[in-house]
């Protein structure tokens, strides 16, 4: 009996939203959780609530959004790329799903999800790079735990270090070739000096490196990292040891090691163990 593997009932995709409309509707705090996640983009944020609670009221101060302090009318929708309805009055959400579709807008409802056209992820912020973790509305908790973990494992220098990497595509298109010559060069750029220079915050190291790089015509040199394994545990490791591992080509270690510790690093990883074993330390 063949095994089918599951299907998604949604399709991750990310959406432009730069200077486009998003409409919230509630003034509570599924509203104010809807109006923060919204306020990582530049979206122009639109807040409909009568009657709106105090830090509502503050974010939408300080995020600059457009606050209509009135009962929900429909019309308030117009012009928006998506809808949340975030009232917690299961009444006017249904009735701002259905306006939203009549509008032709995607919709999400809180809580709600058989009203969802779409469904809000739990975000990892780097930007310009995103990581969203969504569940379809069956586990949102679940969604935080993994954001929470995946948020722990990317360096904070990975969203300055992409907008490094976007200045230099037009150059490495023009000067490098397809195939291995341009993949060797992002593989050198993502795990080599522009990368360790950007991760100590030093972007205009980072920048001197890529170029160097750029117009070497021979490998980066590579670098040795050594990762102590501590008591042996693999969720005591550090951050940092951690990633390391996943970028490591190679990996040297010896049989004391556990294999979850190893097994952290890519699969591609060529693994070079050593005899070092316990009570025969050679």
């Amino acid at each position: 009996m063949s095994h089918t593997a599951p299907k998604l009932n949604a399709f991750p995709v990310f959406m432009r939203v730069e200077g486009e409309a998003v409409a919230i509707v509630g003034g509570g705090e599924e509203a104010l959780a809807k109006a923060r996640l919204i306020g990582q983009s530049s979206a122009l944020l639109r807040i409909v609530a009568e009657h709106a609670e105090p830090d509502l009221l503050a974010f939408v101060a300080q995020a600059g959004a457009t606050h209509f302090a009135a009962a929900y009318e429909a019309s308030q929708l117009e012009g928006a790329v998506m809808v949340f309805a975030a009232s917690g009055d299961e009444e006017l959400d249904r009735r701002v799903a259905a306006d939203a579709r009549r509008l032709g807008i995607p919709v999400n409802a809180v809580d709600r999800p058989e009203l969802c056209d779409f469904f809000t992820p739990a975000l990892v912020n780097r930007a310009p790079v995103a990581i969203a973790i969504g569940t379809e509305g069956a586990g949102p908790v679940l969604a935080q735990m993994l954001r929470g973990r995946i948020d722990r494992m990317l360096s904070p220098s990975l969203g300055p270090l992409a907008i490094l990497a976007a200045s230099f595509r037009g150059a490495a298109e023009k000067l490098l070739p397809r195939g291995n010559a341009r993949r060797r060069f992002w593989n050198d750029f993502f795990a080599g000096a522009p990368a360790r220079a950007a991760e100590a915050g030093q972007l205009s190291q980072a920048h001197d490196a890529a170029v160097d790089l750029l117009l070497s015509n021979t490998p980066a040199c590579g670098h040795i990292a050594l990762v102590g394994a501590g008591p042996g545990a693999e969720d005591l490791l550090t951050l940092r040891a951690h990633r390391l591992l996943m970028e490591a080509d190679v990996i040297v270690h010896d049989a004391l090691v556990p294999e979850a510790v190893v097994a952290m690093g890519r699969r591609d990883a060529e693994r070079l163990p050593v005899g070092k074993r316990k009570g025969c330390h050679t």
